[in-house]
């Protein structure tokens, strides 16, 4: 079908849903549709130079939108960029418009940013819009939040009203109704819509992996174990919980290490941490880097630590399975749904508070850490996970699951 792609975020060799943008787009036209790309310009060469490399990339029609007024330098996400996506979600319209006329799409899809709070105003221009997999609608759980810092407990609970009348909200709800469908990454988003909405979401989870590479299970493990933590250093992503269950690690596995992978604004709020536990000697810090230097990262270290509290995806987790890596992670978000009793743990958050679940996490890694079988068994659980999230397969999924849709609108 001929389709044009809304991808904001959408960049080669990078993560999350710059990822998941270029997974998108490329996946797509592999399949055989013909696709055009609405794509911010900040990441405009790293894409025209992927697309040289790769022959197989020949036909994908890349377009970029820009904000006259807002200057942006090349690979530097804006500052404000919710109200840059605002407003670049305006000027893609009126690119897809002309381009519509032009080429007559058989569908929209808003690919990226996804989610609840991230508009897009592409329903207005005739062909069926697909949305998603879109997330937003998990949330922290209030008893997981007395140890976060005051402004995030403040911001959790503006999530909550949010997540509450998000139906409401004149700048989102337009391209609900419009859609022809919505996909949705968890059954906590889903729960947030209701009535004609509710009848056309579905769930499919995400993220996706593309040119992951083919590792074996893991048969030895680093003596003492070395575990790695990898995101954005932000308050609802974790790392305190990591961290603090590292510290219970340590009083037993002597000279076991951390390395927590990622730059952020709880940095310094980490760093204290690691002082007052005493483990300035075990803990390690390093900042974002080359895709290729990740990959060490995951191959030098034994158990992926990812406590988020309300991530909607999880693709640090789907990396780490395509390394042979097990992963541990709350029964919360996207991770709950991607990992599995046999690719790594699962914590049980339910009446808990936040020392009972850095507790339950010590003891059921320790306990993991005891079994070397074990531990084999769910690198070999991993990579088999990590197999069932291989774009091309997904993709085509994905838009099988949309055609109903897309012929009934």
């Amino acid at each position: 079908m001929k389709l044009l792609l809304s991808a904001y975020a959408c960049a080669p060799n990078r993560g999350s849903d710059y990822a998941v943008g270029w997974n998108w787009a490329t996946e797509a036209h592999g399949l055989g549709h013909e696709v055009w790309v609405l794509a911010s310009s900040v990441h405009r060469s790293d894409i025209q130079a992927a697309c040289r490399l790769d022959p197989a990339l020949n036909g994908i029609q890349w377009v970029f939108p820009t904000i006259g007024f807002w200057p942006l330098e090349p690979g530097v996400e804006p500052k404000w960029e919710r109200t840059y996506n605002l407003l670049w979600q305006q000027a893609a319209v009126r690119h897809a418009r002309d381009l519509h006329r032009q080429v007559n799409f058989d569908a929209i899809h808003h690919a990226t940013w996804a989610g609840v709070r991230a508009p897009t105003f592409l329903g207005t221009l005739g062909p069926p819009l697909i949305v998603g997999p879109i997330g937003g609608g998990e949330t922290s759980p209030r008893l997981l939040r007395s140890e976060l810092p005051l402004r995030g407990k403040f911001l959790e609970l503006l999530r909550d009203v949010s997540n509450r009348t998000i139906t409401l909200n004149p700048i989102v709800r337009p391209g609900f109704t419009k859609a022809a469908v919505i996909f949705v990454q968890t059954a906590d988003t889903q729960s947030l819509f209701s009535g004609s909405l509710r009848s056309k979401t579905v769930i499919f989870t995400t993220p996706n992996l593309q040119d992951f590479p083919v590792a074996r299970p893991r048969r030895v493990w680093h003596e003492p174990p070395k575990f790695l933590y990898v995101g954005r250093l932000l308050y609802w992503k974790g790392g305190h919980l990591a961290l603090r269950a590292f510290a219970e690690l340590a009083k037993h596995l002597p000279g076991a290490r951390l390395t927590i992978r990622g730059d952020g604004p709880e940095q310094p709020r980490l760093v204290e941490k690691v002082r007052e536990y005493g483990l300035q000697e075990q803990v390690d810090f390093v900042s974002r880097m080359p895709k290729d230097k990740l990959s060490e990262l995951y191959d030098n270290h034994d158990l992926l630590m990812f406590p988020s509290l309300h991530d909607a995806g999880g693709f640090v987790a789907l990396e780490a399975f395509s390394h042979g890596m097990p992963v541990v992670c709350l029964d919360l978000g996207g991770p709950r749904d991607i990992v599995t009793s046999n690719s790594g743990l699962v914590i049980k958050v339910a009446g808990r508070n936040t020392a009972e679940v850095v507790a339950a996490m010590a003891e059921e890694i320790l306990r993991l850490f005891k079994s070397p079988e074990k531990l084999s068994e769910l690198s070999a659980g991993a990579i088999s996970r990590a197999r069932e999230f291989a774009s091309a397969q997904r993709v085509k999924d994905f838009y099988d699951r949309a055609a109903p849709f897309i012929q009934a609108s």
